[in-house]
């Protein structure tokens, strides 16, 4: 059965103090009350005007009075529940741990048996899925790479390979527009029984990206309203590029980011009252040489944790990113550099949820190995966060003094249980081996794990109804969607 080894803290991070908070949090109720977020969807439109918020429907932004926003926001839950196919897999959105997942949705992978870039297929969302199964840091999994074989169907043939070949809970942030997100509830429906049980445990959870600055994309609003009539956790994520798509300094690029999601919130709790919703902020850096995008920064390691303050001042779970780095190659000095960062600094400030692992080049490629890589960093930081024992068992009073001056600890009873505890990372340190070989270089050793995973580990098959009754659905789509 698949386990997960979620992050649990016994120390925190803060990066920002309660007046700090405050004033974002007042900075982001006036650009949503004076500014205004831009709605290209007349039924989002609609609502907003409906509930007394003031509209300009021929620019379609929306402005949101203060007492509108905080009394929509007190409906959404701070916790519940993200299913996996088995109770085991489950993931509880409290507050006392973090879960992390794969990243996505890219659209190139180097071939694991040629070596060779190419264009990503829905056979590699199903391997990649079958390697997150096995691997205990992955609690939950975001399809890697588009399933580019199937068109215009691609993320809800994305759905398909996942649930085929995962029990954990699935991820997507590709099943966008109002159409597309109505099959894809129909196929969470088939995989947790009905609608009602759906609802109590939902099998799969949506991201939607917003668009900065301080805009909504139609398609993803409109599913996002679908999403939450259903039950069906759904999140926002804003992207600001600090110098191009938000102001350059960080506290002006969380203001428009949280902006851009807390309206998007608002708009599910108008929709559904008591909606589960999540906040997510990722931010980047433009170089002011180049313009390119880049991502390993100290700025965007900074705003990454700030964004999982801001997410719990508003009461509500956070999905935060790790990883993904801009590198292009794994097993590289950058990537050991700037890999460790966020995903140490997220998971001590308290962030629910967590994605990132297992992509490179701006989590556009996908290096099959470089999952085994983020899953080493991952239980480094796991057991970094759990401190230092000093009950009497850990502080081994009785076992120092049986040993006395002089002495050793091998033949001690406490030493056999303990050592087995000690988390020894295998990629940097193979275990010996008699012949006395040099053992193969880093990323040889990456592969042949990978390798194992696949050719050993087996998910727990879907029924052959249901499997039927996904195909049926996917067939219906293609066919009323004109795809």
């Amino acid at each position: 059965m698949p386990s997960i080894q979620p992050i649990q803290p016994i120390f925190g991070l803060e990066v920002l103090d309660s007046d700090q908070l405050a004033a974002l949090r007042s900075a982001t109720l006036h650009v949503l009350e004076h500014v205004g977020i831009q709605f290209p969807s007349q039924q989002a439109l609609d609502v907003f005007a409906e509930h007394g918020a003031e509209v300009d429907m021929e620019r379609q932004v929306v402005r949101l009075p203060p007492d509108l926003v905080t009394q929509a926001m007190s409906h959404a839950p701070r916790s519940y529940r993200l299913a996996g196919r088995v109770n085991e897999t489950d993931l509880i959105l409290d507050g006392t741990r973090s879960y992390f997942g794969t990243d996505g949705c890219g659209t190139e992978t180097i071939d694991f048996e040629t070596g060779q870039q190419r264009p990503s297929r829905k056979e590699d969302v199903a391997k990649m899925a079958r390697v997150a199964e096995y691997l205990h840091s992955v609690a939950f999994y975001w399809p890697m790479v588009s399933a580019r074989d199937c068109g215009r169907l691609a993320p809800l043939h994305e759905l398909d390979a996942s649930f085929n070949n995962t029990v954990k809970h699935v991820q997507t942030e590709t099943v966008m527009g109002e159409q597309p997100a109505q099959y894809a509830v129909r196929m969470g429906e088939v995989i947790a029984g009905d609608s009602q049980r759906m609802r109590a445990r939902p099998p799969f959870s949506v991201l939607i990206c917003t668009i900065a600055p301080l805009g909504q994309d139609k398609e993803g609003i409109e599913a996002g309203m679908v999403y939450a009539q259903a039950g069906i956790p759904v999140g926002f994520m804003a992207m600001p590029t600090m110098g191009s798509t938000a102001p350059a300094a960080a506290g002006g690029a969380l203001v428009v980011a949280n902006a851009e999601v807390i309206s998007a919130l608002v708009l599910m709790q108008l929709v559904t009252p008591g909606a589960p919703v999540f906040h997510s902020i990722l931010a980047s850096v433009m170089d002011p040489r180049s313009a390119n995008y880049v991502v390993s920064t100290p700025e965007k390691y900074l705003c990454n944790t700030a964004a999982v303050q801001i997410a719990h001042d508003w009461g509500v779970p956070t999905l935060a990113g790790a990883f993904g780095m801009d590198g292009p190659e794994p097993a590289t000095w950058q990537l050991g550099r700037d890999s460790v960062y966020t995903a140490l600094m997220v998971a001590l400030a308290g962030a629910d949820i967590v994605t990132g692992g297992g992509m490179l080049r701006a989590s556009t490629l996908l290096v099959p190995e470089q999952l085994i890589f983020d899953d080493e960093i991952y239980h480094i930081n796991r057991k970094l966060v759990e401190g230092i024992d000093t009950s009497p068992d850990g502080l081994a009073l009785d076992v120092i003094t049986a040993v006395g001056p002089r002495g050793h600890f091998l033949a001690q009873k406490h030493t056999r249980r303990h050592v087995r505890q000690f988390w020894i990372p295998e990629l940097s340190h193979p275990r010996w081996t008699t012949e006395g070989e040099p053992a193969p270089d880093i990323r040889r050793r990456a592969r042949a794990k990978l390798g194992r995973i696949l050719a050993e580990h087996e998910p727990e098959p879907l029924e052959e109804a249901i499997q039927a009754e996904l195909q049926a659905i996917l067939d219906t789509a293609g066919r009323q969607l004109g795809m």
